[in-house]
């Protein structure tokens, strides 16, 4: 019986560190992903759900945030 539960906490321990590695892993490739588009100017961000802004880093004096906003790309003539 003891051998049973010694495979079984194994299994346990295993799955554990396997799904830890896992989403450790997706954040850091989800990171490295929204960094590569940053860099390469993609305009495909402003309408992605999956990125919110959290920090402005620069805007005109008196803006406020406001929270589920989305931004428009305001085409220059």
């Amino acid at each position: 019986m003891s051998l049973i539960l010694d495979v079984i906490y194994w299994f346990v321990a295993a799955c554990i560190s396997l799904l830890t590695l896992i989403i450790i892993a997706r954040e850091i490739l989800k990171r490295w992903r929204l960094n590569y588009r940053l860099e390469n100017n993609d305009e495909s961000l402003l309408e992605d759900s999956s990125v919110k802004v959290e920090v402005l880093t620069s805007a005109p004096e008196g803006s406020v945030f406001v929270d589920s906003v989305p931004a428009l790309l305001i085409e220059e003539s």
